[in-house]
């Protein structure tokens, strides 16, 4: 599906949930003539907020465009959890309606206002990085990583939302654990113009003395991926794109987004890094596809992000379907662990609900 046609599915999904949300209103709340015409014409006005900022933003990157953004962004999760309200109130009409009775506008409006509550939570919720420990068991475990401790973190989406507040509280969060490695798992920008070194600079203080290492998500592709790149290094992270590196015995292997979509090309990669069967291996690939041919080629433990666990219910349902059940958390897969994060920021509306943001921290133990 070419750009121009996905986008133009989107924009008709926003546009009939914007429908729904004030076909609802308008059936508990009807307004007349003028009037009506004028708010129908609001809410459909309002269903093209996001798409048309978030062009603006990158013809006329500014504080202005991105304050407009931030507010469609916003304005998009909530009509999300609007939406949600009107379909849990229409299905209360139809138990109604099949007893004879009606729904009466007062139940109407503690739908939408619970919704507008729910929203007012995962706006904060969307602010919020929470540090998740996990202990991983990997064979042939050299002493020297025994007991020690990783921290695993994708889609920061650094861009018009996300910005210096969110990397000094990632960065901090990762400096009090005092981990062993880092692993950044893609998406570290979302792609909008940025001052990059921005974001990156505060991590220079943990990457100076930590080593760490970075592997390309889709988003570094919708920018000035060069940019992010030099940004990132500059800044003390390795990049590791289709590339091998060895730490004390430890195996770490990188996967880029580009050229590894399929899985002929992962097998065709991971038999090119030449791993050593005797080292355990860890294996970063930022979208959880072709688990089979990074496990078939030696890794022992996958690390990915890309999903953000659906980022607002029901959207973790899509998720679930689409990447297999690899789409959140700890899985296993044969001899080998497979981990998903939801992700230590978000893309679109700045909202959580029924997902958090993460860092993780996996504590290595030698498997017997």
């Amino acid at each position: 599906m070419g750009i121009a046609a996905f986008l133009i599915v989107i924009q008709s999904i926003i546009t009939f949930v914007h429908w729904v949300v004030w076909r609802v209103l308008d059936n508990y709340w009807p307004l007349v003539g003028h009037s009506r015409t004028v708010f129908f014409s609001i809410v459909i006005a309002l269903s093209f907020s996001f798409l048309v900022s978030n062009i603006l933003t990158r013809l006329f990157p500014g504080d202005v465009t991105r304050t407009a953004y931030f507010y469609a962004a916003m304005w998009l999760g909530t009509v999300h959890l609007l939406f949600l309200a009107a379909v849990v109130l229409s299905l209360i009409s139809i138990i109604f309606d099949s007893f004879g009775g009606t729904v009466s506008s007062w139940v109407a409006l503690v739908c939408f206002m619970t919704a507008l509550g729910l929203n007012g939570f995962a706006l904060w919720s969307g602010f919020q990085v929470h540090p998740k420990h996990l202990t991983v068991l990997l064979p042939n475990l050299p002493d020297y990583w025994v007991g020690k401790k990783i921290a695993f973190f994708a889609d920061s989406h650094f861009g018009n939302i996300h910005r210096e507040r969110t990397a000094r509280d990632i960065a901090g969060l990762i400096s009090n654990e005092d981990p062993s490695l880092i692993l950044m798992g893609g998406d570290y920008f979302d792609g909008p113009p940025i001052d990059a070194d921005l974001v990156t600079a505060p991590f220079r203080s943990i990457t100076s003395r930590i080593p760490s290492y970075f592997v390309s998500g889709n988003h570094e592709e919708y920018g000035d991926t060069i940019g992010f790149l030099r940004s990132l290094e500059a800044a003390g992270f390795r990049v590791i794109n289709d590339r091998r590196v060895e730490l004390e015995g430890l195996q770490i292997v990188g996967l880029d987004f580009v050229t590894t979509r399929t899985p002929e090309a992962t097998e065709m990669v991971m038999m090119h890094l030449m791993l050593k069967d005797d080292m355990p291996t860890i294996a970063l690939k930022h979208v959880p596809r072709n688990i089979g041919e990074l496990v078939g080629g030696g890794a022992d433990l996958t690390l990915h992000g890309h999903t953000h666990e659906g980022q607002m219910w029901p959207f973790s349902l899509i998720t679930w379907f689409v990447y297999k059940g690899f789409d959140f958390g700890l899985k296993s897969y044969g001899d080998a662990f497979v981990y998903t994060t939801s992700g230590a920021g978000s893309w679109g509306p700045p909202q959580r609900f029924g997902t958090a943001q993460e860092v993780v921290f996996f504590t290595l133990e030698r498997k017997q």
